[in-house]
């Protein structure tokens, strides 16, 4: 029997540096969720005017992220992903500084223009350096660096925060990325070539966004990114508020017990990339393994029905945490079908997908917020519970969606 050779160790070292970009920005993502209740009352904001700001960086992140896939596309991630790390970190440095509503809101816009290269970048290079079964287990690394941020950020930035201030918080996690930088460029000198982009005219940016939205998936997986990546970030902004304005949690205590939510993204991530290689390796379909995630992934994110029903302030955590295993889950296997959809246009395909889904849920966040300043999460949790199906039918029915 012939063995098939793995990727060399440079490419794991290469997603081991992707992992830890995602920890940093989801890290320096989170510090507005984690402090929350203390920007509130130094704005004197309700949650409406809260999901304001939080919008502000979802429409940014958005609209940079349609852009930004051409030039991923056309420049490589080598050199695109440092200078998108350059301005991230000077953003958040500077939020610690802001001193109005209107500074912070403008501050966050410009932080989502940074970050929104994040992901074409990171699966444009797990495309171009690893092949389609070595995929699903590179995004799962990578993209469990979000959850493993979002992890650590409520024990590093509580303890900012309540040691210094909620500005502090801000400056620290906003140099962390000065390190990655001067990592990411020594380690990819040798993959300079591999990780190069390959420029086309403008003229052809047009026929090849027609291209991909005539395409059915196309639309089938923008479903998919609008369900996957608004749970995923209702549970990243509003889930350690929630905790200590609905559930009654102290400040420190709920930012704790938001670890245990995170924890579940995180096991998911990496979960359900060993679970697709195991199905593959005794001799199902990669297609059929991804759907198989896929179908769990649903089943698990079920449990944000009861979030909003139990009157045991720890089971809902218990629910919350679960439904995160699903929607990591989710997640992961949602990327490797961008990555099926147009490999030679991987950049700007995800960042139409991932562009469309942050400005649609930009539109929703002040109504979540509206919402949650009436006592109306039950609503956003029964609807998390539900949402997940309409993306699961249309990518079960449609059996050849990706290429085995």
């Amino acid at each position: 029997m012939k063995h098939r050779q793995g990727p060399p160790a440079r490419t794991w070292w290469i997603c081991f540096l992707l992992f830890l970009a995602t920890a940093i920005v989801y890290l320096d993502r989170q510090v507005l969720a984690l402090t929350a209740p203390k920007i509130i009352a130094t704005f004197h904001l309700n949650k409406e005017q809260f999901g304001q700001i939080i919008a502000a960086f979802r429409y940014s992140y958005g609209l940079v992220q349609i852009a930004g896939g051409f030039l991923v596309d056309a420049y490589g991630p080598r050199i695109v992903f440092p200078v998108a790390s350059g301005l991230w970190s000077m953003v958040g440095i500077l939020t610690g500084l802001a001193t109005t509503v209107g500074m912070l809101t403008g501050l966050r816009f410009l932080l989502g223009a940074g970050e929104a290269f994040i992901w074409p970048c990171s699966l444009k290079s797990t495309n171009m350096l690893l092949k389609p079964e070595d995929r699903p287990l590179a995004n799962g690394i990578f993209n469990s660096g979000a959850a493993l941020g979002a992890l650590v950020a409520p024990i590093i930035i509580t303890v900012i925060a309540v040691r210094w201030s909620w500005r502090a918080a801000f400056v620290t996690t906003g140099s962390m990325s000065v390190l990655w930088l001067v990592g990411w460029l020594w380690v990819t000198r040798h993959e300079a070539r591999a990780l190069k982009g390959v420029p086309f005219p403008a003229k052809n940016v047009v026929a090849v966004v027609i291209r991909l939205v005539t395409m059915p998936n196309f639309w089938i997986l923008a479903v998919s990114a609008l369900v996957a990546n608004g749970v995923n970030y209702y549970l990243a902004d509003w889930i350690p508020l929630y905790l200590v304005t609905v559930r009654g949690f102290s400040f420190t205590h709920g930012n704790a017990l938001s670890i245990i939510v995170y924890a579940g993204s995180f096991a998911g991530n990496l979960l359900v990339g060993l679970f697709v290689r195991v199905l593959v390796k005794r001799g199902m379909s990669t297609n059929a393994a991804k759907q198989w995630a896929l179908f769990i992934a649903c089943l698990l994110m079920c449990l944000a029905a009861p979030v909003g029903l139990t009157p045991n302030r720890y089971l809902a955590v218990l629910c919350l945490s679960l439904t995160a295993v699903g929607v990591g889950s989710f997640l992961v296997i949602y990327l490797t079908l961008v990555q099926d959809l147009e490999p030679e246009y991987v950049g700007i395909s995800s960042g139409l997908l991932g562009g469309l889904s942050n400005i649609a849920y930009g539109l929703i966040s002040s109504r979540i917020g509206a919402l949650a300043d009436r006592h109306h999460e039950n609503s956003i949790f029964l609807l998390i519970a539900i949402l997940p199906w309409m993306a699961f039918c249309p990518i079960f029915m449609r059996s050849r969606f990706v290429r085995d």
